[in-house]
């Protein structure tokens, strides 16, 4: 069970709002509540995709593995949002990992029920239109980063939407981030993603301390993801 706080907070959000009273009461009451500590796995990639999870506070960050395993796809879940929303009425298995990088609380929900209760409401279909097509565009951005001969500029526009999708009203990531993982999330080598850093750190357009990187001039990002 939840608590009355929690009904009111998940029901304001959008992922659920569109919902009949019926059907969101039905959804609640299948609804756990839990925490986990930091490196936590909420899922691995293969696994039987039969549940959503919303996190509340804290954050997760997804990978997928090539077949080879040289290849590493690496993004961000951030708060107040259902997620994985890929593969909603098709796949069976999950496409990705995925590890707490912070101490978190979350609720996790039945996929089939809340697969069932979206198909028959069209507001919440409108919603999932919607949502689809604000990923893809987030997802446009990153393929067009990724055909980018320079990997200069490949570094720099993964910063760019981090800045875009994660990064709080205090200009700064709110959970720590390592060169391996921008050069996952680029497709450079840890050594380029150091040497950006450098620069961009001597320019005085971020700052990094302690794994914390901090965004001091957001306009020279946002041209990046316009």
């Amino acid at each position: 069970m939840i608590s009355k706080e929690q009904y009111f907070y998940l029901r304001q959000l959008n992922d659920f709002k569109y919902l009949t009273i019926e059907q969101f009461d039905d959804i609640v009451s299948k609804i756990q509540y839990r925490k986990a500590l930091k490196n936590h796995t909420l899922f691995f990639e293969g696994d039987h995709r039969d549940k959503l999870f919303l996190i509340q506070s804290g954050y997760v960050k997804i990978e997928q593995a090539d077949v080879s395993g040289s290849f590493i796809y690496t993004d961000y879940v951030r708060q107040d949002t259902v997620f994985p929303y890929g593969g909603l009425f098709l796949d069976e298995a999950y496409h990705f990992s995925a590890v707490a990088v912070t101490d978190i609380s979350y609720f996790r929900l039945p996929m089939d029920l809340y697969e069932k209760h979206a198909l028959q409401n069209v507001n919440q279909m409108k919603h999932l239109c919607r949502k689809y097509s604000k990923l893809l565009n987030v997802h446009e951005i990153k393929l067009r980063n990724m055909v980018t001969s320079s990997a200069r500029m490949r570094v720099v526009q993964t910063l760019a939407t981090l800045l875009l999708e994660v990064t709080t009203e205090e200009g700064c990531l709110p959970f720590p981030i390592t060169t391996i993982d921008i050069a996952n999330m680029s497709a450079t080598t840890r050594e380029t993603v150091s040497h950006v850093l450098k620069e961009l750190r001597q320019e005085e357009i971020i700052e990094l301390n302690h794994k914390k990187l901090f965004y001091n001039d957001k306009q020279y990002f946002k041209k990046f993801i316009e």
